[in-house]
Parts: structure tokens; sequence; C-alpha cells
């Protein structure tokens, strides 16, 4: 913890500029209000009638969240030369498009529908697949692009060794207020994600099988996204942009839980900050990700314990 503790306190003394600081907070605010007062991904993006369609707002939406924060920094930062860099759009541009593609995927419900799956188990393997297929859109092509563009760096922040230790203390930390969040009544209407079902009858298993089968995909979509967030919008980009990587970056990590409930979208904002100032100085992504999976399974976890007590 003292570790991680003194990485945090480093950046903030050298990074923290009050009105860049302030100027970013009045720009999440703004976001974040509209987006729950209009419902804007649950009431108009989600439902637009028009799949393939989703990925273009969904690119139109990460877009203005990343170059928003983008701009925000390179003007308190005084980083005009980032305006004319063509490395920085088009690698920017590639990440906002898979997490858009990934984001609104239109085709999940056509594969089901072409494998005739068994309506017992549709539900369930589409919550499945929704998390696995993170892998195929985000992590699979971040190896290929930089196989072609840095081959010789280490692949974002995947091969560095760390040390779990700080981060098992840090979820000890944050699990008494997970355990207080889980009594409001948002909290308990979005978790847990994994909802009841017939798939054991069905199959037939263990009724407890399906359940550990979600839940162990659902932690493992958590890697994509610190592969994603952490590993190529921080360490990826660093070589660029240095530790003003790390603003743009929680800026569109904030946009990405605009669909759950508003106290986790706000969380996500310093849990981001905190998680991308970790990957930049470790250049290591597997404490986020352990951070990440282990607070998902907690707020599983803890929403369980409401449910049946």
């Amino acid at each position: 913890m003292r570790k991680l503790w003194g990485l945090l306190k480093k950046h903030c003394q050298e990074d923290f500029h009050p009105t860049y600081y302030a100027s970013v907070a009045l720009f999440l605010f703004c976001s974040l209000a509209f987006n729950y007062y209009i419902g804007l991904e649950n009431k108009i993006i989600d439902r637009h009638p028009d799949e393939p369609a989703r990925v273009i707002w969904y690119f139109l939406l990460y877009a203005f969240a990343y170059y928003g924060g983008s701009l925000l920094m390179i003007h308190f930062k005084k980083r005009n030369d980032l305006l004319y860099s063509k490395q920085f759009w088009w690698l920017t541009g590639i990440g906002i498009l898979l997490l858009a593609l990934n984001s609104g995927f239109p085709y999940m419900t056509v594969i089901l529908r072409q494998l005739e799956i068994d309506i017992h188990l549709f539900l369930w393997i589409y919550a499945i697949g929704n998390n696995a297929i993170g892998f195929l859109l985000i992590a699979l092509p971040l190896f290929v692009l930089h196989f072609f563009t840095l081959p010789k760096t280490k692949l974002y922040g995947l091969t560095q060794r760390f040390d779990a230790w700080p981060y098992f203390a840090l979820l000890l930390v944050i699990l008494p207020i997970i355990v207080t969040v889980s009594f409001d009544s948002n909290f308990q209407n979005y978790y847990p994600t994994y909802k009841s079902n017939w798939v054991a009858e069905s199959v037939p298993w263990p009724v407890w099988l399906p359940m550990i089968t979600y839940e162990f995909v659902y932690g493992l979509d958590f890697f994509n996204t610190e592969f994603l967030f952490r590993g190529f919008m921080v360490i990826g980009l660093a070589h660029i942009l240095g530790k003003d990587a790390i603003i743009p970056m929680v800026v569109t990590y904030c946009f990405l839980h605009f669909g759950k409930p508003v106290g986790e979208a706000i969380s996500s904002i310093f849990g981001g900050y905190i998680l991308g100032i970790i990957a930049f100085y470790t250049r290591s992504i597997w404490g986020g990700v352990m951070v990440h999976a282990g607070l998902a399974w907690m707020m599983e976890l803890a929403a369980y314990l409401q449910k049946v007590f």
C-alpha cells in the first residue's frame, strides 16, 4: 500500500494543476448530468433500432470523451504538437474504434439464432458471449497492432512483473465500502449481473456450474478492459503522451460506465485515475486486472448475499 500511495503522491505533485483538473471535472460533471438526465446510453443508443448503427453512435460517444479530455490536456499542458501528430490520431482512433465495436457489437443475437440455441440457454449464452467477444474485438487486435507498430517494446504492460500484495490490501480496504453500497436499491437492481435461469435444469448441470462459468468469463472480460484502457491508452501511448495519457483515458473510462448506476460511473473516475497512474509508473496492467476483477466479483457476491439474506 505504501508503494502505491507513493506513486499516487508523486504523480499528483507533478501533474496537478487546479484549473486543468477543475476543467476536466466540469466536463465530466456536464457529461454525466446529460447522460443520466436523458438516458443517453440506456434509452437512446442501446435501443437504437438499427443495430449496426450502434457501433457508430458508440464511436462518436467515446471519441467525444477521449478527444474532449485530450483537448483539455493539450490546452493546459501546451501540447499543441499533438494536433499535428499523425501517430497520435491514428493510434487513438483505432483504440476508440475497438472500444465502440465491443460496446455496440450487433451480431450476437444473429449468431445465436443461427446456431438454434435452446430458449432456456439463450440468455445465459448471450451474456457469456458478450463478455467473451471482447477478447476477439479488443485484445486480439491490440496484439496484432503491437506486433506491427512496437515489436521491440514490452506488450502493453503484460510482461512486466508485479507484486500482488499491495493490490490485495487495496481490495481489503475497499471491501467495507462495497458492503455499504450494496444496501442501495440502485445497486441491488443492477447487481448481480448473473440472473437466475434454467441452464442447470436444461443441460443438466450442477446448479452452481452455470453461475461459476458466467462469473469466470465476467471476470475475464476485465482483462480486456485493462488491456485497452491501462495497457494501450496509457502504457502503449506513453511514448507519445507520457503521463499526459492518463486524463483522456480516465474521461473515456467514465463514459464506458454510462449504462451503469450513476454512483459506479462517478467512482470509475477515481478508480480509472488511480489505476492509470499505477500502470504508467509500474508499466504493468496485472495489478489493475487483479483490482478490477476483484471489485467486480466482490460486488457480485455482495449482491448475492443481499438477495439471500
